[in-house]
């Protein structure tokens, strides 16, 4: 069983920039099981479609909607299509690869808690995220701005 980097929030008084997750404010952690799926969940919704140039159809583009002109309405349902393709793609790359231990394995990822930041404006929300072994971790996006 492999190990992943942890990938860590930041608090919020340490943001740099859109800087909300990093490998740590101290030392890096290997991880793996529920927490490293996560970690595989968070990399994929947060990196701009396009951008990997291994592969320049993974990742989504919930990013783009940073600074972007959308309302907030229109945000929950772009968050929503972002999660359902996080959710496709990981358990399409994670089929037939006998190798992905249970608790690393995609079983679901819901959006349970859109909380709009109207004086941003903007938006938090919360994932639960699922493996096949029945653990669940929620995934917390902090405020991401847009403009109105």
């Amino acid at each position: 069983m492999a190990y992943d980097i942890n990938i860590q929030i930041v608090p919020a008084a340490d943001y740099t920039g859109m800087a909300f997750y990093s490998f740590g404010q101290t030392r890096s952690l290997g991880v793996r099981g529920i927490q490293k799926l996560v970690n595989i969940f968070a990399k994929f919704l947060l990196t701009p479609i396009g951008t990997d140039p291994t592969n320049l159809e993974y990742g989504t583009n919930l990013t783009s909607l940073i600074g972007s002109n959308v309302v907030l309405d229109d945000a929950r349902e772009i968050l929503d299509i972002a999660v359902d393709a996080t959710v496709a793609a990981i358990q399409g790359f994670q089929t037939g690869q006998a190798s992905v231990p249970d608790d690393e394995r995609l079983a679901s990822a819901a959006v349970t808690n859109y909380i709009e930041v109207p004086s941003g404006p903007g938006f938090s929300a919360q994932i639960l995220i699922r493996n096949v072994s029945g653990q669940q971790l929620q995934l917390v996006l902090p405020t991401l701005e847009v403009r109105q």
